[in-house]
């Protein structure tokens, strides 16, 4: 896959799959062709006619990762791994002793002001650090439970 001879609007219409990305000037659209899957990547110079690249998603990617653009190391993502699950242990380390100082504390008798309201603000961090993890990332504990707590501590 490479450069490609300028194609039809009727073929690009009947190849074009439900992606498309347009950035200024730059179109990619996710395509199949003769040899499957491809990304063709559109750019319109001024008023002559658009140039097209056809290219794999794979060769996308090598290009990608050989100028820093994403990165491809195993270690880097194992790594991100150990950090998002130890983060969410922290989180809910956080929401257990929230709830415990909402419920069990002595509150009512001491002022416990100063130390619940650092508590809610490391809930907030906590939360926060933790909004982007999706439901297959989430640490055990971190389900349906875990989100009413913490609704219910607020």
């Amino acid at each position: 896959m490479g450069l490609t001879p300028m194609q039809s609007t009727a073929t690009k219409q009947a190849t074009t799959m439900q992606n498309k990305l347009t950035h200024h000037h730059l179109t990619a659209e996710a395509v199949n062709d003769q040899h499957g899957r491809a990304i063709l990547l559109t750019q319109q110079d001024g008023i002559d006619e658009p140039h097209h690249v056809l290219v794999h998603p794979f060769q996308l990617r090598a290009v990608c990762e050989q100028f820093g653009i994403i990165a491809s190391d195993p270690q880097a993502a194992k790594s991100i791994a150990t950090l998002q699950r130890r983060i969410q242990g922290l989180h809910e380390r956080i929401e257990a002793l929230a709830d415990w100082m909402m419920q069990h504390s002595d509150q009512r008798h001491a002022d416990l002001t100063y130390e619940i309201t650092q508590l809610q603000a490391l809930q907030d961090i906590a939360r926060e650090w933790c909004a982007d993890f999706t439901s297959e990332e989430a640490a055990p504990g971190m389900g349906a439970d875990a989100t009413a707590v913490q609704g219910s501590l607020l």
